[in-house]
């Protein structure tokens, strides 16, 4: 690793920086992990989007679809591939804390800048458990760990309660998906003591600006939003960041029409319980990236399906002068 235990905090205080992507890994006709086109995903997204960052492993990554060996093998060709040029962080939860140390103490050997845990979402079903399932697997590694504190493991934890995970000494951030108020008050409580990503793009500006958020970590919208002659997202930030505020603001604005595809055809179907991985797939596809199948219980998207998403999609590419 870059740094020792001791000084995690520090480490991730100084990198953790920027805009990091995230995308679905696809799978094969036969359903095999398509090693090649999450390797070659990654490669675009480092040499034409400029990404700072990427998270692997995660629940965009459909880690609940892997095998250990697969997630394994996945943070191996991914690193591998990132190479120092970008930051890396692997998604290494499980229901089970030995699995979690196994998944950690892998990405470690590969060469990962950080690992991440989302909260338990199984048996740790108190404040307490739930810390004490942190610092269990904390205690057992030495790189830094990002919470994904997500409802998708069924509940947030309060602000009160990541105070408490945060006070553990290689804790080094958080992902926090529990909407503006409640990040800022998770903010307010640890926001000197660990990096506090909120991952929605619609508030990237805002909190880039007015709140002081130093890494946009993660989301596919970086790249469903951008491809080769076309960053707005990178270019409303570097904007923003020298100062330059109402051109980032028309750039942001200019945005609109992708985030209203994207909440039609992925954000509200999610949030309803239909999980939208065959429509990110297709989208990625539609913009010359790997796509790919989903494995079950997920299902593919009809024929109908896929008509009506590329009329959207070429209403919308219209739209924004692509």
């Amino acid at each position: 690793m870059k740094y020792l235990k001791r000084d995690a905090k520090k480490f991730a205080r100084e990198n953790m920086r920027g805009i990091w992507s995230a995308s679905t890994y696809g799978f094969k006709k036969n359903l095999e992990l398509d090693e090649k086109g999450i390797v070659s995903d990654l490669r675009h997204f480092i040499d034409v989007l400029k990404i700072d960052g990427f998270y692997m492993g995660g629940i965009i990554n459909q880690f609940w679809a892997l095998t250990v060996e697969e997630r394994k093998r996945a943070q191996e060709l991914l690193i591998r591939e990132a190479d120092g040029a970008v930051q890396t962080v692997s998604m290494c939860g499980h229901t089970c804390i030995e699995t979690s140390i196994e998944l950690i103490r892998h990405a470690e050997k590969a060469g990962a800048d950080f690992a991440c845990l989302i909260n338990p979402f199984y048996a740790a079903s108190t404040p307490e458990l739930i810390e004490n399932y942190y610092r269990t697997i904390a205690a057992s590694v030495d790189i830094g760990i990002l919470i994904l504190n997500s409802p998708t493991s069924g509940y947030v934890m309060s602000p009160p309660l990541v105070e408490k995970v945060a006070q553990i000494d290689n804790i080094v951030a958080i992902k926090n998906v529990g909407g503006i108020e409640h990040t800022n008050e998770v903010r307010r409580r640890v926001g000197d003591l660990i990096v506090v990503s909120d991952p929605s793009e619609d508030n990237w500006l805002l909190n880039l600006t007015y709140y002081g958020q130093q890494v946009f970590l993660a989301s596919p919208a970086v790249h469903l939003y951008q491809w080769e002659g076309h960053l707005p997202m990178k270019t409303y930030t570097d904007l923003a960041m020298r100062g330059n505020l109402e051109e980032a603001k028309e750039i942001f604005a200019s945005m609109q029409p992708l985030r209203d595809m994207a909440k039609r055809w992925i954000w509200d179907p999610w949030h309803h319980g239909n999980l939208p991985f065959a429509r990110l797939n297709y989208w990625q596809k539609l913009m010359g990236l790997a796509g790919g199948y989903v494995r079950p219980p997920l299902r593919e998207m009809n024929e109908e399906e896929k008509l009506a998403f590329r009329q959207d999609f070429e209403r919308v590419e219209i739209a924004v002068g692509a």
